[in-house]
């Protein structure tokens, strides 16, 4: 069996497995609507400043915000390590105190083999996040990052595991994904799908309409700015599918590498 054929069949087995477990598992509504899918593109010595942003509309209560926007900077440490540290702010669903800013955050990504090495690029990330009150106790994620570039397709398949420590909102491990497919059709211009999940604690099997899917189309490209410089984009709509998702999301990021 060739490559792009095993690369094919392992891509129809995640989505089978990813969707039946979101139909499976509990959950609670986690991700903010800024949310994006994390991906294994790192190169060494590249740095970057990013924005993230997103509204939701008919917000379930549970989640964290309607409104939410990140100010990022990041670089590639080596050709395997993309380091990030950013800012977070929210503002409350109704109803709920807070809003402003929420949470700093420091993230990273870890690729595990040469891109295209092997029909499947394998990876990791690892965040540690900070909320504003320190009542809050710490946050952490981590989890596997899977990638495979099949002709003019990238594929993308993230498991990721959460859990709050200390503080009143700690609690146990819970089970999130991410998936994105996306078509190379020029760099400036790229279109897809996106696809994020909460699926709440990863051991319980139970009650499956909890759970939190979002399913939409998305568009990506960058621009060239001159040499070693570039200005990205990506954004996606993405739709609830279960009842405790909320029912329209809308994120976009962009971001100026140098």
């Amino acid at each position: 069996m060739s490559g792009a054929r095993r690369v094919r069949r392992l891509g129809r087995c995640v989505g089978a497995c990813l969707f039946a477990c979101a139909g499976t598992l509990p959950g609670h509504a986690l991700a903010d609507p800024n949310d994006y899918v994390l991906t294994l593109d790192i190169t060494a010595g590249e740095r970057e400043f990013d924005a993230k942003l997103g509204a939701a509309t008919h917000t379930p209560a549970g989640s964290p915000a309607a409104q939410a926007a990140a100010l990022a900077w990041g670089a590639g440490i080596t050709d395997y390590w993309m380091t990030e540290l950013y800012a977070q702010f929210a503002n409350p669903v109704a109803g709920s105190g807070g809003g402003g800013f929420d949470a700093v955050s420091w993230e990273n990504v870890l690729r595990f083999n040469e891109p295209g090495r092997w029909p499947l690029d394998l990876g990791a990330t690892l965040e540690l996040e900070r909320p504003r009150f320190a009542s809050e106790g710490w946050k952490y994620t981590l989890g596997p990052l899977l990638q495979a570039d099949i002709d003019d397709i990238q594929v993308n398949a993230n498991l990721l595991f959460t859990r709050t420590l200390g503080g009143a909102e700690a609690g146990p491990l819970l089970l999130g994904y991410q998936f994105q497919i996306k078509y190379r059709a020029a760099a400036r211009f790229e279109y897809g799908l996106q696809g994020l999940g909460d699926m709440g604690p990863w051991k319980s099997f139970a009650h499956a309409t909890a759970a939190s899917q979002r399913l939409g189309p998305a568009i990506f490209g960058r621009y060239k700015l001159g040499p070693g410089r570039s200005l990205g984009y990506n954004a996606a709509l993405l739709l609830g599918t279960t009842a405790h998702a909320p029912e329209r999301t809308l994120r976009a990021q962009l971001d100026f590498e140098y």
